[in-house]
Protein backbone atom coordinates (compact mmCIF):
# COMPACT_ATOMS: atom_id res chain seq x y z
CA UNK A 1 0.00 0.00 0.00
CA UNK A 2 2.55 2.73 0.95
CA UNK A 3 4.31 2.29 -2.75
CA UNK A 4 0.63 2.81 -4.23
CA UNK A 5 0.16 5.83 -1.92
CA UNK A 6 3.70 7.24 -2.87
CA UNK A 7 2.90 6.67 -6.51
CA UNK A 8 -0.36 8.62 -5.84
CA UNK A 9 1.92 11.46 -3.88
CA UNK A 10 4.54 11.41 -7.39
CA UNK A 11 1.64 11.81 -9.72
CA UNK A 12 0.16 14.99 -7.93
CA UNK A 13 3.15 16.62 -8.03
CA UNK A 14 3.72 16.07 -11.49
CA UNK A 15 0.33 17.11 -12.18
CA UNK A 16 1.15 20.16 -9.68
CA UNK A 17 4.00 21.07 -11.89
CA UNK A 18 2.20 20.54 -15.55
CA UNK A 19 -0.42 22.74 -14.22
CA UNK A 20 2.09 25.48 -13.06
CA UNK A 21 4.16 25.32 -16.12
CA UNK A 22 1.06 25.54 -17.84
CA UNK A 23 -0.38 29.15 -16.18
CA UNK A 24 2.61 30.20 -15.45
CA UNK A 25 4.48 29.44 -18.88
CA UNK A 26 6.38 31.59 -21.45
CA UNK A 27 3.58 30.61 -23.96
CA UNK A 28 0.26 31.16 -22.00
CA UNK A 29 1.93 35.05 -21.43
CA UNK A 30 2.62 35.42 -24.93
CA UNK A 31 -0.82 34.83 -25.51
CA UNK A 32 -2.00 37.17 -23.29
CA UNK A 33 0.44 40.07 -24.39
CA UNK A 34 -1.19 39.03 -27.72
CA UNK A 35 -4.83 38.99 -26.53
CA UNK A 36 -4.53 42.47 -24.91
CA UNK A 37 -3.13 44.50 -27.84
CA UNK A 38 -5.50 45.12 -30.49
CA UNK A 39 -3.06 46.40 -32.93
CA UNK A 40 -1.27 43.19 -32.72
CA UNK A 41 -4.44 41.27 -33.00
CA UNK A 42 -5.08 43.26 -36.33
CA UNK A 43 -1.97 42.97 -37.70
CA UNK A 44 -2.34 38.92 -37.13
CA UNK A 45 -5.45 38.66 -38.93
CA UNK A 46 -4.93 41.36 -41.76
CA UNK A 47 -1.61 38.48 -42.72
CA UNK A 48 -3.68 35.46 -42.24
CA UNK A 49 -6.36 37.27 -44.77
CA UNK A 50 -3.89 37.83 -47.28
CA UNK A 51 -2.43 34.54 -47.32
CA UNK A 52 -5.69 32.57 -47.47
CA UNK A 53 -6.75 34.90 -50.38
CA UNK A 54 -3.31 34.26 -52.33
CA UNK A 55 -3.76 30.66 -50.97
CA UNK A 56 -7.74 30.83 -52.45
CA UNK A 57 -6.07 32.23 -56.15
CA UNK A 58 -3.29 29.85 -56.34
CA UNK A 59 -5.82 26.68 -55.76
CA UNK A 60 -8.05 27.66 -58.19
CA UNK A 61 -6.08 28.35 -61.07
CA UNK A 62 -4.54 24.63 -60.62
CA UNK A 63 -7.99 23.27 -60.60
CA UNK A 64 -9.11 25.22 -63.41
CA UNK A 65 -5.89 24.12 -65.22
CA UNK A 66 -6.28 20.63 -64.48
CA UNK A 67 -9.90 21.25 -65.55
CA UNK A 68 -9.57 22.34 -69.04
CA UNK A 69 -6.49 20.30 -69.55
CA UNK A 70 -8.57 16.58 -68.48
CA UNK A 71 -11.49 18.55 -70.79
CA UNK A 72 -9.16 18.56 -73.85
CA UNK A 73 -7.71 15.26 -73.19
CA UNK A 74 -11.90 13.90 -73.45
CA UNK A 75 -12.06 15.64 -76.72
CA UNK A 76 -11.34 12.82 -78.94
CA UNK A 77 -13.93 10.28 -76.34
CA UNK A 78 -16.39 9.08 -78.96
CA UNK A 79 -20.22 10.69 -78.71
CA UNK A 80 -19.13 12.93 -75.78
CA UNK A 81 -16.25 14.43 -77.30
CA UNK A 82 -18.29 16.34 -79.60
CA UNK A 83 -19.32 18.39 -75.98
CA UNK A 84 -16.05 18.68 -74.39
CA UNK A 85 -14.75 20.36 -77.89
CA UNK A 86 -17.83 23.07 -77.81
CA UNK A 87 -16.76 23.55 -74.03
CA UNK A 88 -13.22 23.86 -75.10
CA UNK A 89 -14.19 26.47 -77.64
CA UNK A 90 -16.20 28.29 -75.62
CA UNK A 91 -13.65 28.64 -73.19
CA UNK A 92 -10.67 29.35 -75.34
CA UNK A 93 -13.23 32.30 -76.85
CA UNK A 94 -14.08 33.77 -73.42
CA UNK A 95 -9.80 33.91 -72.24
CA UNK A 96 -9.41 36.35 -75.12
CA UNK A 97 -12.16 38.63 -75.15
CA UNK A 98 -11.33 38.97 -71.36
CA UNK A 99 -7.69 39.25 -71.80
CA UNK A 100 -6.78 35.88 -70.16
Amino acid sequence: MKTSQKKTLEDDKELKKRTEKLLLGESMSDFIAYLRSPWRILWANLLAGIFRGLGIIIGMTVVIALLVWVLSQMVNFPLIGQYFQELLNILKQFSPSNGY
